[in-house]
């Protein structure tokens, strides 16, 4: 596939999509499938589920032959996910890979995202196995890929409406280069800064910028906001995902530390547990 002069991608030749071992067929996954018929992409599936036993989650990596019938059992579940999810991507016109170990999920998907241009995950994580179950915000930070995040509630992604969330980081800039394929699909994309008032014309010269910026990779319908900040930056956003219908969200994500993240608030934990729209997260 050819590439642009400027490094930046025209299209995802491959997505990569985890897969729960308790809900293979969930909505993320459809999404999964519908996005590589929409980008002609190639798709693999991913799964992982780790040994409780430390003996036994080391002989797995060494891939030593188990020895244990429970090792022996889970590789058997793995494999039966893989033959339930290349059979439901197969319904819908996909033909799809699959991949698995005996790992925690959050490594595996992370070691398989060098095979990929974009991850796709659910974001749903209270109650469910800690061995089986992927860490979202983990997993952002470790693949060194773009990673869309989908709500549970969500089972197609249509990304005619498209949100930026700037903020004049490393991370916001690597995830307007990483959505291009999106944001050049897209009927409508809007640059949104949240500040505080007196920031206001610093950040509506960058908002500009990022404007300028797509309308020179072919991006159309561009809107410019700037948003004081009466509530939280992540209040914000969820204000304006309501209001402007907005499929879809671009973020940079964990701009500050996670653990400070979690600890005190903000717009990465925000947005990873809000239900409205998938969101693109870049680190």
């Amino acid at each position: 596939m050819r590439r642009e002069t400027t490094g930046e991608l025209m299209s995802y030749a491959t997505l990569l999509v985890h897969v729960g071992l308790e809900s293979e067929t969930s909505g993320h996954v459809a999404v999964a499938a519908d996005l590589a018929r929409r980008f002609d992409a190639h798709l693999i599936g991913a799964a992982g589920w780790a040994p409780m036993s430390m003996f036994l989650a080391e002989a797995a990596k060494l891939g030593r032959a188990p020895q244990d019938r429970h090792l022996e059992d889970m590789k058997t579940l793995l494999a039966q996910a893989g033959g339930h999810f290349c059979a439901a991507v197969g319904k819908a016109g996909v033909v799809a890979q699959w991949r698995s170990a005996l790992d925690y999920p959050t490594e595996v998907m992370a070691r398989e995202a060098r095979a990929a241009d974009l991850v796709i995950v659910d974001s749903a994580r209270e109650g469910r196995d800690p061995f089986r179950a992927l860490d979202p915000g983990a997993l952002i930070l470790k693949a060194g890929r773009p990673v869309l995040v989908v709500p549970p509630s969500i089972s197609a992604l249509s990304p005619r409406r498209i949100a930026i969330a700037w903020k004049d980081t490393r991370e916001a800039r690597r995830a307007v280069s990483d959505a291009l394929p999106f944001l050049r699909q897209a009927e409508s994309v809007m640059v949104v800064a949240v500040c505080e008032e007196r920031g206001g014309e610093e950040a509506a010269r960058e908002v500009k910028d990022v404007a300028d910026y797509l309308t020179r990779h072919r991006v159309a319908t561009i809107a410019e906001r700037v948003r004081p900040a009466d509530v939280t930056v992540g209040a914000a956003l969820l204000r304006l995902i309501r209001e402007e219908n907005i499929d879809l969200v671009v973020a940079g994500a964990y701009g500050h530390s996670r653990l400070g993240e979690w600890a005190f608030g903000g717009t990465t934990r925000d947005l990873l547990g809000q239900d409205l729209a998938c969101t693109l997260f870049s680190h």
